[in-house]
C-alpha cells in the first residue's frame, strides 16, 4: 500500500488521518501562510489534520485528556538548539568543568521530568508515537557549535534512554538536519529543512503502523 492512498479506507492502520505534535517544534518556525499541515506535507492525497499541543498545554490538562480522542498518530518533537540558546545555558560563567556539568544535568533532569510525562501521555493513547531528537543549532562561530552540540548532546542521551525504554521509535534530527540549507538561522530550520523533517516522520509513522512492536531508528 502506498503511503497517501486511500486503498483500505478510514480502517488503514498506516492513513494518517489526525496527526497530534507534543512540544514546540513549530512555535518559532515560519511556515508560511495557509494550514501548518499543507507546509509540512504539500498536497497529501489524504487530507489530514494537524495539532501541535505544547508541553505545558499537556500538563495543565492532565495527560491524555488534553489529546483529542480523534487523534490517529502522535509525535513528540521539542526544539531544542533554540530552547538552549534563549534558556541563557550557555551563558553563564562556571568556576570548574564540574561546576559546567552540574548544571547542565541539572537542567537536562528538568527537561527530562517533562518529556517523560509527554511520553507517558502519548502512549496513554495507545496511538503510533514517534520521538524525535532535538535538532542541533548550526552556528558559524566553531568554538560556539562545539558548546551547543555538546549541550545538546546530554539533552538528546535523555530523549534516547526514555523513548528506547518505552519502546517507542526515534526520529534522528541531528542526522536528518545536516546540509547548511536545511537552517534559516543558526538557531531555526528552513521551510526545506521543515519538510525534511516531516518526510521523514511521516515514513516512520507509516512504517510502526504497519509494523508495530520493534524499536527503530529513523533518518
Amino acid at each position: 500500500m502506498t503511503p497517501d492512498s486511500q486503498q483500505g479506507g478510514e480502517s488503514s492502520p498506516d492513513l494518517i488521518r489526525h496527526l497530534v505534535l507534543l512540544g514546540d517544534a513549530l512555535q518559532n518556525i515560519n511556515l508560511g501562510d495557509g494550514p501548518a499541515e499543507s507546509a509540512l506535507v504539500p498536497r497529501p492525497r489524504n487530507p489530514w489534520k494537524l495539532t501541535v499541543l505544547q508541553a505545558p498545554q499537556v500538563l495543565r490538562q492532565g495527560h491524555v485528556r488534553a489529546i483529542p480522542g480523534d487523534a490517529s498518530h502522535i509525535g513528540i518533537c521539542i526544539d531544542g538548539g533554540w530552547a538552549i540558546e534563549t534558556s541563557g545555558l550557555l551563558q553563564g560563567a562556571a568556576q570548574s568543568v564540574r561546576d559546567a556539568l552540574d548544571t547542565l544535568a541539572a537542567a537536562a533532569d528538568e527537561f527530562e521530568n517533562i518529556f517523560v510525562r509527554l511520553i507517558t501521555a502519548a502512549t496513554e493513547t495507545g496511538r503510533p508515537t514517534i520521538v524525535c531528537t532535538l535538532v542541533p543549532a548550526r552556528y558559524l562561530e566553531p568554538s560556539q557549535q562545539r558548546v551547543a552540540a555538546t549541550a545538546l548532546a546530554i539533552f538528546n542521551d535523555r530523549v534516547l534512554r526514555r523513548a528506547f525504554a518505552a519502546r517507542l521509535s526515534v526520529v534522528e534530527l541531528r542526522l536528518v538536519c545536516d546540509e547548511d540549507g536545511d537552517y534559516a538561522s543558526e538557531t531555526l530550520l528552513s521551510g526545506a529543512g521543515v519538510r525534511k523533517v516531516a518526510n521523514v516522520a511521516r515514513s516512520a509513522l507509516y512504517e510502526i503502523s504497519r509494523e508495530p512492536g520493534r524499536t527503530r531508528v529513523y533518518f
